[in-house]
């Protein structure tokens, strides 16, 4: 059985925080989704693929069942998987907001994680070697069965005061009870992440939080056709100190979470053809693709770039504008489009080289195989969705 660890407990909030914009039921953690989610994100690293058909040429809905999850009555199932190249060796809280980022700026991942219907997702975060670089694979595995309804939330130490779960405040052990108005109670105890879930008939109950170092807490939840959230944060404590639970793995530097954004691009350092290099990331961020794939100026939206692209080293990142043409454009992974595209984007750079470039010719030539370089690296690695929806 998955024991979530503080990056999936994180990521959770971050889902159940752009859900709660919308009005959606806030989702609870299933340890047989979670099973399938983290055994696909361990099987894509194991084979060097990047793909929602898996181990035996399984289907995200086959794995979930596999898992054990049931599916009976009304039920709907969903996927969304996303990896990047890690950033930082002291945590991968950056490596989760950016996955995170780029799934909510895709139309197709973004229905899933706000999809009214689900009640249930198991998450997995993975590192590890990905076709010879160190990466960061995500899975999220959302499902709906049965008439089940949750109580769910999470208990944090809020060190650094945003009101917000970061990895590394969790606390796990913490008692949560929950006493309907006929007297009846239902338990559990939050995870080492500071998680817990808690399957509820409708009705009123009355949530207690206790714990060892904790002073007693209540809060009042009514559960009539939705999932309800009720998170512990900073509790009073009895005596001495709170201690926040993490691994070492969910231990990071950056700790200011108040409203998550994709980090900026990485700055070219030690690498030839740097001037290049650099204006050709700016190049991107400031023009969006058309619905043919073809590269060209008029990207007015200030849309946050979110989509990063490894390459040679760098990071370039894209407008979500561009991306989602490129999403509607015909398949890149054919030879023939890659070259019309490539033909086509060279001329755009040709009309937007920087005028001070000393070398135009090899700047020109270096664009534009780069510009083929991403291009083939957008077919290879985009990000896939898909949902299955039964009854």
């Amino acid at each position: 059985m998955p024991q979530h660890s503080a990056n999936e407990q994180y990521l959770l909030e971050l889902i159940n925080a752009e859900r709660a914009k919308v009005g959606a039921q806030p989702l609870a953690f299933d340890n047989d989704l979670s099973e399938a989610a983290e055994g696909h994100d361990q099987w894509m690293l194991a084979t060097d693929t990047f793909s929602h058909t898996g181990s035996g040429g399984s289907s995200p809905t086959t794995r979930m069942k596999n898992a054990g999850y049931t599916l009976s009555g009304s039920w709907a199932t969903g996927e969304n998987i996303a990896w990047a190249t890690t950033r930082a060796p002291t945590g991968y809280v950056d490596e989760v907001k950016l996955l995170h980022t780029n799934l909510m700026n895709s139309s197709g991942h973004r229905a899933n994680i706000l999809n009214p219907n689900f009640r249930e997702v198991g998450l997995g975060f993975e590192v590890g070697d990905y076709k010879g670089r160190s990466s960061a694979f995500v899975t999220e595995d959302f499902g709906k069965t049965g008439t089940d309804l949750f109580l769910t939330g999470v208990a944090f130490d809020d060190k650094d005061g945003d009101r917000f779960y970061d990895p590394g405040e969790g606390l796990g052990a913490i008692t949560v009870t929950a006493k309907n108005s006929a007297g009846q109670t239902f338990k559990t105890t939050t995870s080492a992440a500071g998680g817990y879930d808690l399957v509820l008939k409708p009705g009123t109950y009355t949530v207690t939080f206790s714990g060892a170092n904790i002073a007693t807490s209540t809060q009042t939840a009514t559960i009539g056709t939705k999932n309800v959230k009720r998170d512990l944060i900073d509790p009073t404590m009895k005596s001495g100190t709170l201690a926040a639970t993490a691994s070492a793995e969910d231990t990071g530097s950056d700790t200011s979470h108040t409203q998550p954004s994709a980090p900026t691009a990485n700055s070219d350092t030690g690498n030839t053809g740097t001037t290049t290099k650099t204006w050709l990331a700016d190049f991107f961020n400031n023009h969006s693709g058309t619905d043919r794939g073809t590269l060209g100026s008029g990207d007015s939206a200030g849309a946050a770039k979110h989509q990063a692209v490894a390459l040679d080293g760098d990071h370039f990142q894209f407008r979500h504008a561009a991306h989602a043409n490129l999403e509607n454009a015909p398949d890149l992974s054919d030879a023939g489009h890659i070259h019309q595209a490539v033909e086509r984007a060279a001329a755009a750079l040709h009309d937007h080289l920087p005028a001070d470039n000393h070398v135009f010719a090899d700047a020109a030539d270096a664009a534009q195989s780069m510009v083929s370089k991403i291009l083939a690296q957008i077919a290879a690695h985009s990000e896939h969705q898909t949902a299955d929806l039964v009854g």
